[in-house]
């Protein structure tokens, strides 16, 4: 069972016809090992269950009549509205994400004990921050060390990548989504930024024992402070989910704002993003670039070691919504990578990954309910090298995944 990851799913599935042509698809599933998958996609699900339930039934106005200051009472409800409620939540849920489904995902996976994970409130409303204490096991490398330290961060990319799929299919931008976006996309990049120098952070110890096991001292904060602004600037969502938020919705009402891609063609339609990642090996610069043709949507993205430390690269393409009929439609992802070695243990036995490897993954949409709202099956087969993989485990093995999503009318 060390090399075989099966993975139940199970939830709810409703997608529009409507207007909008939205094409999105939210997952409520179910893991045994109650992985990073598993966390990102229920609370992108439990997010949007909320946003659901609040567009339909809390108001975007106060004050309706038309008197003297409307416009300006209105404007401080939804800042306030803003700030009681979709602010503490919105923090909350990609915690959770970071502590237990990335560090204690992690920290499971290498054989460790989760020991207590707490989560809390935002300033001002805790003074304390979310962390997890865990038990590591007898035996473990620095490598899964590393893992470990940025297993927070990752998980929350795993999180922001579903959302962005989901914004870029829909082709407009819910300020709710917009707001939890904003946390899961920046959870490394603000990390990086601007927190980490902060004393026994995840990135200070990520430092500390990279240098360490690489014998040298070529990996500096400052370094990994300008990826993070870097990965910031370069990002187009994070300004439209700005927009989203302080145009779109305080200002002038809009829960939803659309989102605008460079045109290629008529029915062609590009976004670029610049980002990284945190490795075993050390930093990972990735360009990704967005094609959406139609109602279709394309990933192809490059990523390369900085040259801190050992060489390595990454090659990634991904594809949405490929529809066969009204009833099928299909996911693929692919990888394919060259990494230095990389040591960890299965069951007390080393075991090392190195050089060439990759993992191929296709995801089935069957739609059985398809009036207003679409009631569907979806299942995920696929296979993984040895190798490190955001959110897959460490080791090779098969890839299955079951369930269904859903989608609610709005």
């Amino acid at each position: 069972m060390n090399k075989i990851r099966v993975i139940f799913c199970i939830g709810l599935l409703f997608t529009v016809i409507n207007n909008t042509s939205a094409q999105s698809r939210y997952n409520l599933i179910f893991e045994p090992d109650f992985g990073m998958n598993f966390g990102a996609e229920n609370i992108a699900a439990a997010h949007y269950l909320w946003r659901s339930f609040d567009n339909h039934y809390i108001p975007t106005q106060l004050l309706k009549k038309d008197i003297e200051g409307k416009k300006l009472w209105n404007r401080a409800y939804r800042l306030g509205k803003l700030f009681m409620i979709d602010y503490p939540m919105t923090f909350v849920l990609p915690s959770i994400q970071h502590e237990r489904f990335g560090h204690g995902s992690r920290t499971i996976e290498f054989g460790g004990k989760i020991d207590q994970v707490k989560i809390s409130l935002p300033p001002p409303f805790q003074a304390t921050f979310p962390g997890i204490y865990w038990i590591s096991p007898n035996l473990e490398t620095e490598q899964e060390d590393l893992i470990k330290s940025i297993g927070g961060s990752e998980a929350n990319i795993i999180l922001s990548n579903i959302l962005r799929k989901n914004i870029l299919l829909d082709d407009e931008l819910d300020y709710h989504n917009a707001l939890l976006y904003l946390y899961s996309n920046n959870d490394l990049s603000g990390y990086s930024a601007f927190a980490a120098n902060i004393g026994g952070s995840d990135l200070a110890r990520y430092e500390n024992v990279i240098n360490n096991y690489y014998g040298n001292n070529n990996l500096k904060l400052g370094k990994i402070q300008l990826y993070g602004v870097l990965s910031i600037l370069s990002d187009p969502i994070n300004y439209y989910s700005f927009n989203s938020i302080f145009n779109g919705y305080i200002w002038n009402g809009n829960k939803k704002s659309k989102i605008h891609l460079i045109p290629i063609s008529e029915n062609l339609k590009y976004l670029p993003k610049f980002n990284f990642i945190l490795t075993p090996y050390g930093p990972e610069l990735k360009l990704q670039n967005y094609f959406k043709h139609n109602e279709k949507l394309y990933n192809l993205s490059f990523g390369f070691s900085d040259g801190t430390f050992a060489n390595s690269w990454r090659l990634s393409a991904e594809a949405w919504n490929l529809k066969l009929n009204n009833k099928f439609s299909f996911n693929f992802s692919t990888q394919l990578w060259n990494q230095p070695n990389i040591d960890y243990y299965v069951d007390d036995q080393l075991r090392n990954a190195a050089g060439l490897g990759g993992a191929f993954i296709v995801n089935t949409n069957y739609d059985f309910y398809t009036k207003e709202n679409i009631l569907g099956l979806t299942i995920q087969l696929g296979h993984k090298s040895k190798g490190f993989a955001i959110g897959e485990r460490l080791d090779e093995g098969l890839i299955i995944r079951g369930g269904l999503s859903f989608r609610i009318k709005e």
